[in-house]
């Protein structure tokens, strides 16, 4: 099965496609006799439903905040895993909009572990998921005598959001 990003492509290239359908539709009405004018009514009401339907179906895979959140600190959870990062905590910050209308959720997440492991833990994050970024981080030492390291991290994910009607 797709998973959620697959699918909100997907709703996102269909919409696309209805789109410039439509255009080409309104392009032919204006020229087209009265007869082939009301065949193409029905297919303009019938595209229109479909771009209804399409944003019907983003609306029911766009993640809510608290399902965000979850998805984060899973993300978070597997990249501390696979590179030997302690997370000691991860704290959610409320959701906010970006201009584009996205959902954009934090995590301020503590860490401890070596410095190379740190570097390896973000870019793990990064690279496995395309909808997550570094936002800003601050790096301390431990103890002098070695590379192991605190830091905290503040991730953001990024979500489409709601679709205005």
């Amino acid at each position: 099965m797709f998973s959620r990003r697959e699918k909100v492509l997907l709703a996102l290239a269909a919409v696309a496609v209805a789109v410039v359908v439509s255009v080409q539709l309104s392009a032919t009405v204006t020229g087209t006799a009265k007869a082939d004018q009301s065949r193409d009514i029905a297919r303009w009401k019938a595209l229109r439903q479909s771009v209804a339907d399409a944003e019907a179906q983003l609306l029911e895979i766009t993640s809510p905040e608290s399902e965000a959140a979850v998805h984060l600190l899973r993300a978070t959870q597997a990249s501390g895993s696979a590179t030997g990062v302690t997370v000691t905590s991860a704290r959610p910050r409320k959701a906010t909009r970006t201009s584009s209308r996205c959902l954009e959720q934090t995590l301020e997440v503590q860490a401890a572990g070596r410095f190379p492991n740190i570097a390896r833990f973000m870019f793990d994050l990064e690279a496995r998921n395309a909808n997550i970024r570094i936002a800003r981080v601050a790096v301390t030492s431990s103890d002098a005598g070695s590379d192991k390291v605190n830091c905290t991290i503040m991730i953001a994910g990024y979500s489409p959001g709601e679709v205005e009607r």
